[in-house]
């Protein structure tokens, strides 16, 4: 089989999660010629996919050598500076690429979904819509709208969008999760599950699907569930929103307390006080116990194929 052909396979292999495939591939074309920048930056992206940072770190490196001129190069370095935590220069590796390959939709909607983790909102508007005009009919697009309003909060934004990429796409991965976390946030938890439930079927060791899973648990659980909400809201709303809630929230409980200790119920006080502390302690304590079912979903899911 010649080169061009492997390399075919490895790219299709990637684009169906099956790294250790494409990796296989790459390696016996790399032994072949060493100096592609192709097959490195594959492997780097398969790499990365593993969550193999490091070796997707020192491939990316090796690609750049050769061949600094690839868009694609700078879009993986976009994904690894974003699991580094390292926003602004993610957004310059966006901006790379697009200087190279102006209409690059890919880096276009990475460019958006790292100036939503910045809440910048409008910014991550301009990059969807010019995606948009430039690609109106790619599913990727529909997808980054549904995922842009409902991380806004704007649910009936988000279930149009979905809904589209489900008609564009039923078996699509992503957009069935999305429409799961709609569902759910809706609480519609029966159609929320039906969506978990078929990526998990398609696909067992799905990371998004798995978590959409524990999330419908932490939902329906007697001790999480006023945690979930609670969450959910505040997730689903701005950080300026975010913020105001939890100093209204503050304030609140202590203007109660100030109020009725004035008027002389020195107990009720201490009890919207220790009131407030609870709720600290709730949320505290909800966190790790939400963090142990979904590590226990990830590592141990047993699905149901009479389903």
């Amino acid at each position: 089989m010649n080169h061009n052909s492997r390399l075919e396979r490895a790219w299709a292999h990637y684009m169906a999660d099956r790294t250790s495939a494409a990796i296989q591939l790459l390696k016996e074309l790399l032994g072949e010629d060493p100096n592609h920048a192709e097959y490195h930056s594959l492997l780097a992206a398969c790499l990365l996919q593993d969550k193999r940072l490091h070796a997707a770190e020192y491939e990316l490196g090796l690609a750049l050598k050769i061949d600094p001129q690839m868009p694609f190069l700078y879009l993986l370095q976009s994904n690894i500076l974003v699991f580094k935590n390292k926003f602004k220069q993610a957004l310059a590796a966006c901006d790379q690429a697009l200087a190279l390959a102006p209409e690059f939709i890919d880096a276009l909607l990475k460019k958006a979904e790292i100036l939503l983790l910045l809440n910048q909102y409008a910014e991550a508007r301009s990059c969807l819509d010019q995606a948009a005009r430039i690609s109106p009919d790619n599913l990727a697009v529909t997808l980054a709208y549904a995922d842009f309003h409902l991380t806004n909060g704007d649910i009936k934004n988000a279930e149009t969008f979905a809904l589209e990429a489900l008609h564009q796409d039923a078996q699509n991965e992503t957009a069935n999760v999305l429409m799961g976390k709609i569902r759910l946030t809706q609480g519609n938890i029966q159609e929320a599950e039906y969506h978990a439930k078929f990526v998990i079927l398609n696909n067992p060791n799905s990371e998004q699907g798995l978590a959409l899973f524990s999330n419908i648990k932490a939902r329906t659980n007697w001790f999480l569930g006023l945690w979930w909400r609670l969450n959910n809201k505040l997730a689903n709303s701005t950080q300026f929103k975010q913020i105001t809630y939890l100093i209204c929230a503050y304030l609140f409980f202590n203007l109660l307390s100030q109020i009725v200790e004035d008027m002389g119920h020195k107990s009720l006080s201490d009890m919207i006080g220790y009131a407030w502390l609870g709720l600290v302690v709730y949320s505290w304590v909800a966190i790790p116990i939400y963090i142990k079912m979904l590590k226990k979903e990830l590592d141990n899911f047993q699905f149901n194929r009479d389903f």
